[in-house]
């Protein structure tokens, strides 16, 4: 211990002064904290931060952690939610609030230098107040990980929550769609913000309760515009809701967040995809087929053509014919009366789907582990 460290103490009794300064022992300096806690206290304690923060990020100094990991001291881990390629998220509970909450840990190396995608996530989410929209609470950092802390969500994915529901039929999948078009919507016309990784595993709602709101979530590869109609070309997305123009490369922008909502819609309706391809080159051939979309009589007899009319919009394949999602809020699909819709149980194709979809998921996971 410096000098120069300990002048950083704010201490008037002389006699506590020079008993640390002679000393190298951090343990000595505990044991000075706990006996003459009147004289160090207010440094450490200060009254817009949880007890023992400045004390806490002192040591962090000293152990080379940045100032920020002192925050870690106000949350209780707990389960592990989920896991991905640069991390896990895990419950906690934090101590100053009360709150239950959310929280992404990132690994840096898996980073491998390129922090900013973290930087960029964060300041995003930052940025997002809006209900369809997981909501932002802390973020801190360790000398090895990020840690970014997020309103907890503990309803399940959209297409989880559907399978243990039961019944879901045309009038429920309405009110899905207009929850994420909501936020869609308040991301492109309020903060030129594109999400560029809609997909049914990043709709999550908040609780269990059958009136639970649907959030929007994972702004990992979210992208703020500097102009509203300016072209990104890196490429983003997940394969099978990813929009034809971002796999061509030739730049795309908003509506890239229309297509991925098409799919979801389609799929929310009869169960299966709109397109039949495994790879990327089949997908580009396939979606120039005339019609793009096709509607199987076998399994779309039911539902409306309002439904039909909606998706063909949101999957055209020239991004400038694509609505808004402002636009879309006023679509009929969206502003019918529900009794026009049939009320068949959608579920029973839906929960093909999503055993299908978590199988291919465990696949992955085992051939993860295997690398």
């Amino acid at each position: 211990i410096t000098p120069q460290v300990l002048n950083s103490f704010p201490v008037t009794n002389c006699y506590c002064y020079s008993s640390i300064y002679h000393s190298s022992s951090v343990s000595y300096i505990v044991a000075l904290i706990h006996v003459v806690p009147s004289i160090i206290m207010p440094f450490v304690q200060p009254a817009s931060e949880p007890d023992g923060h400045k004390f806490q990020k002192f040591f962090n100094k000293l152990s080379g952690q940045p100032p920020s990991y002192a925050q870690k001291t106000d949350y209780i881990f707990g389960r592990t939610l989920g896991a991905g390629t640069f991390g896990i998220v895990r419950q906690a509970r934090r101590i100053s609030t009360k709150e239950e909450v959310a929280i992404k840990i990132v690994m840096k190396k898996a980073l491998k230098g390129n922090e900013k995608v973290f930087y960029e996530e964060l300041g995003l989410l930052q940025k997002c107040k809006h209900p369809n929209i997981v909501g932002f609470r802390d973020w801190f950092e360790s000398k090895d990980k990020f840690y970014i802390v997020t309103q907890l969500a503990t309803g399940g994915e959209l297409f989880d929550r559907i399978v243990k529901e039961g019944k879901f039929t045309e009038s429920d999948a309405v009110i899905v769609i207009v929850q994420i078009l909501k936020a869609v919507s308040y991301l492109h016309d309020e903060l030129n913000i594109v999400h560029r990784d809609l997909k049914p595993e990043n709709l999550i709602y908040i609780t269990e309760d059958p009136n639970s709101q649907l959030v929007l979530a994972d702004f990992g590869i979210a992208k703020e515009l500097l102009t509203p109609d300016e072209v990104l070309t890196s490429a983003a997305g997940s394969f099978g809701y990813c929009a034809p123009e971002v796999l061509m490369g030739t730049g795309h922008g908003k509506p890239c967040d229309i297509w991925s909502l098409g799919v979801i819609a389609f799929t929310l309706l009869v169960g299966y995809s709109p397109f039949r391809s495994e790879n990327v080159n089949d997908f580009l051939q396939e979606v120039q087929n005339d019609p793009v979309v096709v509607f199987h009589k076998q399994y779309w007899k039911n539902i409306s053509q309002y439904a039909k009319d909606f998706i063909k919009s949101c999957l055209t394949v020239d991004p400038k014919k694509r609505p808004s999602a402002k636009q879309l809020l006023s679509d009929p699909w969206i502003t019918a009366n529900s009794d026009v819709y049939a009320t068949d149980d959608l579920a029973p194709q839906i929960r093909q789907f999503n055993a299908k979809k978590k199988f291919k998921q465990a696949v992955e996971i085992v051939k993860l582990n295997n690398r």
